[in-house]
């Protein structure tokens, strides 16, 4: 199968929302590079390669944190390979131990994660939760593999309603689900006891951008005076953020909600708004559950810092690092 034809399949299954979480997302995107870099036919095919996959994947999912971070890992490989004129083997061994690593990492951050959130979790819970993370289901079976007694209300989660199928998976563990629609979440809020949601990425102020209907919820649940918890990986630090810059909210096809033939019914001036994430302000969300352990918003800075080992903060820009690989091959 050509490369384009690769990265294109990739690129309508993250627009069509067939790729739901941010976990999921990284992982399908290393499986690509992964078959590009076995195809690739020479040092430029590979960096071709690579750097388009990259930089595609970013454009129509600019929000995603874990992709930007470890693409900026893989980046500095591609850039250590062109800068020492490495043999194709030793760069496709390096490019594909990177991938390795970077998945293990991402295993155990969820694996340790779910350990301290499902230790949050106590028998008689009724937890609500939003949209589909791999991480908060993970959170949910090491807490019943503890045999705690809890419920989960989870809503429906449009567009793509993530709900039905966290549902489902939950149902299959033997847990005790209630699927609500999006719009009864302040109905069923006096119901609960925690809130556990995954998130897209974190900003330096503490805020989370998660999935859209996120931010409503964690709104309700502290007017209700319901803990929110969101379970994050340090790779969801959206270091871009401490320079000030916005993160920019996608949008899905107006076809996920309004198909043509309703559309024609209905009129054609209609005019649709579809985000697929919001933003939800620090002051609503209690902590933050890391591969570090718990820790409020406002501490996040002092994690980044820790993270990077740098202060100020430096993180750079990922199309920068593109521009310059592509440089050196077209200057070698």
């Amino acid at each position: 199968m050509p490369s384009k034809v690769i990265v294109s399949k990739l690129i309508q299954d993250i627009i069509s929302w067939n790729i739901r979480s941010s976990t999921e997302l990284v992982e399908r995107t290393f499986e690509t590079l992964e078959t590009l870099t076995k195809k690739s036919a020479s040092i430029n095919d590979l960096v071709l390669n690579t750097t388009h996959v990259i930089s595609e994947v970013i454009k129509v999912r600019p929000t995603s944190a874990m992709l930007i971070n470890c693409s900026r890992d893989i980046l500095a490989v591609l850039n250590k390979v062109v800068g020492e004129r490495l043999k194709l083997d030793e760069s496709k061994t390096a490019i594909l131990n990177k991938l390795m690593e970077l998945r293990q990492k991402i295993t155990d951050d969820i694996e340790r994660i779910a350990t301290i959130g499902a230790n949050r979790i106590v028998s008689g819970d009724k937890i609500m939760t939003s949209a589909y993370s791999r991480t908060v289901m993970k959170i949910f079976e090491k807490a019943l593999e503890q045999n705690k007694k809890f419920e989960v209300y989870i809503t429906e989660s449009r567009p793509g309603d993530d709900g039905k199928i966290v549902a489902s998976e939950l149902g299959k563990l033997g847990l005790k689900v209630t699927l609500i629609l999006d719009s009864a979440m302040r109905y069923f809020m006096k119901y609960v006891t925690k809130v556990f949601l995954g998130a897209e990425a974190v900003a330096a102020n503490g805020a989370v951008i998660s999935k859209v209907g996120s931010s409503l919820m964690a709104l309700i649940a502290h007017e209700a005076r319901v803990r929110v918890f969101i379970a994050a990986s340090t790779l969801k630090f959206n270091y871009e953020t401490v320079f000030g810059e916005l993160v920019k909210i996608p949008h899905a096809p107006e076809e996920t909600i309004l198909p043509k033939e309703v559309k024609q019914k209905i009129g054609e001036l209609v005019k649709t708004e579809i985000p697929i994430l919001d933003v939800i302000p620090p002051e609503y969300v209690d902590a933050i559950i890391t591969e570090y352990g718990v820790i409020a918003p406002q501490a996040i800075p002092l994690l980044m810092r820790d993270v990077l080992r740098a202060w100020p903060l430096q993180a750079t820009d990922v199309y920068v690092v593109i521009d310059r690989i592509l440089k050196a091959i077209n200057n070698g």
